[in-house]
This record gives C-alpha cells, sequence and structure tokens, in this order.
C-alpha cells in the first residue's frame, strides 16, 4: 500500500471543509440554530471529534473550533447516538440529567436545546457527528428540521466515504 501524499491529502481536507460548510450553512439558515458543526473521527486528514472539522456560526455564536478539552466519545449524549443509532433531540438539555452533554456546551457556548445526528460509514463504525446548537429552550424541532439534519449526516457520509473509517 502506498503512502498518502500529504499536499493531497491538505487539499482533500480542505475540499471538504468547503463541502461542509455549505451543508452546515443550510442548516443553520432552515433551522435558526447559532451553531452547526461536523465533527469525524479520520486520522488520515487529522480529524477528531474533540474538535469540529466544520462550523458555521450564526451572527455573535461562540466557535468551538479551538477548544478540544472534552472528550466528545465519553459523553453521554453521544454515548445514548452510539448506542442507540439515531438522532438526538434535546429540546432542552438540561431537563434530563442522564443525558446532559458536557457542562461547557451550555455554559461556554450557550447551547440550551441540539440536535446531533450520528455519522455512520458503511461498515457500521460511527465516525462522528452533525450538530445544531439553539440557545433557546425548549426549543420545538418540527419534522423538517429532522429530517434537514438527517440530510445533513447522510451528505457529509458521502463526502468522506472514501477516506475509510477511524476503527
Amino acid at each position: 500500500m502506498s503512502t498518502p501524499d500529504p499536499k493531497q491529502l491538505l487539499q482533500d481536507a480542505c475540499d471538504c471543509e468547503g463541502q461542509f460548510n455549505a451543508i452546515l450553512a443550510e442548516l443553520l439558515q432552515m433551522t435558526g440554530a447559532i451553531r452547526t458543526t461536523v465533527r469525524l473521527d479520520v486520522p488520515v486528514l487529522s480529524w477528531s471529534v474533540n474538535t469540529p472539522c466544520a462550523e458555521v456560526l450564526a451572527r455573535d455564536a461562540r466557535s468551538m473550533r479551538s477548544d478540544a478539552s472534552i472528550d466528545h466519545r465519553r459523553a453521554r449524549s453521544i454515548r445514548w447516538i452510539e448506542r442507540h443509532r439515531e438522532t438526538l433531540v434535546q429540546e432542552d438539555v438540561h431537563a434530563d440529567a442522564g443525558m446532559a452533554p458536557p457542562a461547557a456546551l451550555s455554559t461556554l457556548f450557550g447551547t440550551q436545546a441540539q440536535m446531533v445526528a450520528p455519522v455512520i460509514m458503511p461498515d457500521g463504525y460511527m465516525i462522528g457527528w452533525v450538530s445544531a446548537h439553539f440557545a433557546d429552550r425548549p426549543r420545538r424541532f418540527t419534522p423538517e428540521e429532522l429530517a434537514l439534519i438527517k440530510a445533513s449526516a447522510g451528505a457529509v457520509i458521502g463526502l468522506i466515504e472514501p477516506y475509510g473509517t477511524g476503527s
């Protein structure tokens, strides 16, 4: 097996990020989120779920891109998604202490409600997720918004499938 060309991998990562941003911008606009993110474990592209590989922000929303302090795979909300293999909808992130995301999500980043859709590769590995964060709670999500975040996760799968899994 040949060693991947680092310049090509960097170009691929930049191309993917641009396409992720387009997906996230639509999700942000259609849902009224304050932040939308893609988090992926793709070692060959130097991506880890602990920092977003793409993020689109509403005006005055705080970025999560420089904060890698949380082990997201250990978060209760993400463990639930891995176990159930479905989109997590939290109309109020504080409503169920057993499902609460890391405290920093609300205290530092202003998230009060969220939708998080898993990105599951064809081999069954959950390589990451797409999230939409909201500052208002309780936030009632429509079936259209739920369908949109699921479609966004599906579009991400199509873009990263050539890079394999991080498993």
